[in-house]
């Protein structure tokens, strides 16, 4: 049937489901299926197929059917409501794990800032520990006597026999 859409074909084939052809449908029938044979298979087999359905014994419907189909279809929009409903939570379980990695990378950084505040305290600290110890040491005044303790212990001058003797 691939290719016989929106033909004759289609809409009598369509109506032979429904109710046997008048004479005029079967006159167009024979005369489409003329110019297209390869249409006759498909022809044959559908009117096998409904001669088949129709021999078939009429199913035993029960009295409340009609009831019990509205029912389910009831019970049907019930459940897609439900389904609805509860699909919020559901999806904020989808994004669980993305919250826990964002959570995770939220205090890894705050640790690091924290460390990074922690280095910059232990640098400032030994800094202040040398300058203390600077400031330990004697002022300028010190100096001031620097030429009279100079004089006091003079250097002497290197031994060079000793130094000829070492090489």
């Amino acid at each position: 049937m691939k290719g016989y859409m929106n033909d004759p074909f289609t809409k009598l084939l369509e109506a032979s489901w429904q109710r046997a052809l008048t004479p005029a449908e079967s006159a167009e029938l024979r005369a489409w299926l003329a110019t297209h044979p390869e249409a006759r298979a498909d022809w044959e087999a559908n009117a096998a197929l409904s001669r088949a359905l129709d021999n078939l014994p009429d199913a035993p419907v029960p009295s409340n059917f009609t009831a019990r189909v509205l029912q389910a279809a009831e019970l049907e929009q019930a459940a897609r409501q439900r389904d609805t409903k509860t699909k919020l939570p559901r999806s904020w379980l989808a994004w669980l794990p993305k919250a826990a990695v964002a959570a995770v990378f939220v205090v890894m950084s705050l640790m690091a800032f924290r460390e990074a505040s922690y280095q910059k305290q232990q640098r400032f600290a030994r800094s202040l520990k040398t300058v203390t110890a600077v400031a330990a040491l004697p002022g300028p005044e010190v100096l001031q006597d620097f030429e009279a303790i100079q004089q006091l212990s003079p250097t002497r001058p290197p031994d060079l026999e000793l130094l000829a003797l070492l090489q």
